[in-house]
């Protein structure tokens, strides 16, 4: 029997009033129309208050919330509290749903007879895409997938039980989304659709793009620790690879050429057969035979 579903889609946002209104409207575009949507302004010095509440006075769905700045993981579980929705979303200031989101996650959860577990949807960068997501498959369980999958948490969608039973690291500042994917996935299902029906919005003032690569890692360490008996060491290997490969594409952008030298030999060592092997040795051997080259200026 198909249900009505009521989805309350979290919001957490910071000095971003001048993009956060097109994050709004792709909620209230939406073809599946019973969601609430919760904004937690995670103490912003700007007039997001102003900008939102515009919203709230014209749709009942929409609620305001204010905290003391405590970042992003403490401004979810926050809105977490007030959620009145059976199933959870999240959606960041600066990115936007394509119209059909919340209809494709109904349509999963009808079709999944409702199991309650951590669902998930496809990524577009920019614009919509009527592709469909293709996702790495070598994994032996779900707490593998994710290491090997990259789904952050505007793709997600997971049941109200689950996350008030788990909830975000506060601690964790990059990662945590992964972190807290795992935790989930050690004793509940995971499903997804291969519909791109999440636009992630490129810009330069990213909070992923801002954060460390190093505390990525640090939480991946965390992730590798806890879930021991899940994660094959061919995965760690190949997880840890793509670490320290990102580590050595950061400290290029830093101009510390030498140093991410030395994460891209980290990153070899970990997992030579990797599909972009070739271009590690070719990106190496630029590094220290022509730091000024334009394969090096290509990461700047």
């Amino acid at each position: 029997m198909v249900t009505a579903i009521k989805f309350s889609i979290i919001l957490p946002t910071f000095n971003r009033a001048h993009m956060i209104h097109e994050a709004i409207k792709s909620v209230i575009n939406q073809t599946h129309k019973v969601w609430e949507l919760i904004v937690v302004d995670d103490g912003s010095t700007d007039n997001t208050k102003e900008v939102v509440e515009e919203f709230v006075k014209i749709d009942k769905r929409i609620k305001y919330i204010f905290q003391e700045n405590k970042e992003r993981s403490a401004a979810r579980n926050n809105g977490l509290k007030k959620a009145k929705g059976d199933w959870i979303c999240f959606l960041d200031s600066d990115d936007i749903y394509h119209m059909n989101h919340l209809e494709e996650f109904k349509n999963i959860i009808n079709r999944e007879d409702s199991k309650i577990g951590l669902y998930f949807s496809g990524l577009s960068f920019g614009k919509y895409s009527n592709s469909k997501e293709e996702y790495d498959l070598s994994n032996k369980n779900n707490i593998e997938f994710v290491l090997l999958n990259t789904i952050g948490t505007p793709r997600a969608c997971v049941h109200k039980s689950i996350i008030l039973m788990h909830q975000f690291n506060e601690k964790i500042k990059i990662g945590e989304d992964r972190e807290l994917w795992a935790r989930i996935l050690k004793n509940h299902p995971l499903f997804y659709h291969k519909k791109k029906t999440f636009i992630e919005v490129e810009h330069p003032n990213r909070s992923v793009n801002l954060g460390s690569q190093l505390e990525s890692l640090k939480t991946l360490k965390i992730i590798f620790k806890s879930h021991k008996k899940a994660i094959r060491k061919k995965v760690k290997n190949k997880v840890l690879s793509n670490a320290y490969f990102k580590i050595s594409k950061s400290k290029i952008k830093a101009n510390k050429i030498i140093i991410a030298g030395y994460y891209i030999v980290l990153s070899l060592i970990y997992c030579l057969k990797h599909e972009q092997t070739k271009h590690k040795f070719i990106l190496l051997i630029a590094i220290y035979l022509a730091p000024k080259s334009n394969i090096i200026k290509g990461y700047k």
